[in-house]
């Protein structure tokens, strides 16, 4: 595609940015491929997938098919079979692919293949495999996540903070503070107020930027307990806070908050 058009497309996008922006996916893909079609018989199809976001349905990729009247134009659809290898004209997609989870695919075609099974949109890190295998949680790493986890929500929760002398840390505070930190944080993440954390309001969690971040999925499903696939505050006090205890007490062999730990008293948040 000339720079110029590909510019001129592009500013066409900025320009029209989609409007109602808390709608719905299939009303952003409409718009997104309209906003494209007065391109159609004057830029390869295959140039304008590139340019394509693909909002719905999701997980899907961008693909050339023929919209009914012999015209070629690129969409995004679910990949419903994938063939061994997948290659555009210059085959810059070959086999393996590595998504933003760490999982080597096959090529691309499975990766928004699985997406769109499982209803989640999954990145494209990069081509070829994996160049490191995405780690797993040992039990050992899970029993400690409780702790690290508010030990993460504490840090965040004093950034901007000013403190006359350095603030105690978690070891130090008393049963009742970490409760009141973890009721803090279940209130912040709980998008609609209805006292349950779903899988989409835990995803605010941005399980990247966490600590032992590759055991967060499988801490969180523990915490429910009732596999409701829904964590409610009580689940989610006695996960963070009496799991935390349990896991220090059985590694340092003392009580959180005890005098042997905190000689002042009563400490702040």
């Amino acid at each position: 595609m000339p720079c110029i058009m590909r510019l001129a497309i592009l500013m066409t996008l900025a320009l029209h940015p989609e409007t109602g922006m808390g709608g719905r996916a299939k009303r952003k893909q409409r718009l997104a491929e309209d906003k494209l079609r007065p391109y159609l018989g004057r830029v390869s199809p295959e140039d304008l997938c590139d340019l394509l976001k693909c909002h719905s349905p999701i997980g899907s990729w961008c693909q050339v098919v023929s919209d009914g009247g012999g015209v070629l134009a690129p969409k995004c659809v679910c990949p419903r079979t994938c063939p061994r290898h997948v290659c555009s004209p210059v085959c810059s997609k070959r086999a393996p692919v590595c998504s933003v989870l760490g999982k080597t695919y096959g090529n691309e075609c499975l990766l928004h293949k699985e997406s769109c099974r499982k209803r989640h949109r999954t990145g494209l890190a990069h081509m070829g495999p994996c160049i490191v295998p995405r780690s797993v949680c040992s039990d050992v790493e899970l029993g400690q996540f409780p702790y690290r986890l508010l030990d993460w929500f504490l840090l965040l929760s004093r950034m901007g903070g000013s403190y006359h002398s350095p603030p105690p840390p978690q070891s130090c505070l008393s049963h009742a503070q970490r409760r009141t930190l973890a009721e803090r944080w279940f209130a912040q993440l709980d998008r609609n107020r209805d006292g349950e954390l779903s899988r989409r309001d835990l995803r605010k969690l941005r399980y990247k930027r966490m600590p032992l971040e590759r055991c967060a999925r499988r801490f969180l499903q523990s915490c429910d307990t009732d596999r409701s696939r829904k964590v409610t505050l009580q689940e989610w006090t006695a996960c963070l806070v009496d799991r935390s205890e349990i896991w220090f007490q059985d590694f340092m062999s003392v009580k959180m908050g005890s005098h042997q730990l905190c000689p002042v008293s009563q400490p702040r948040l």
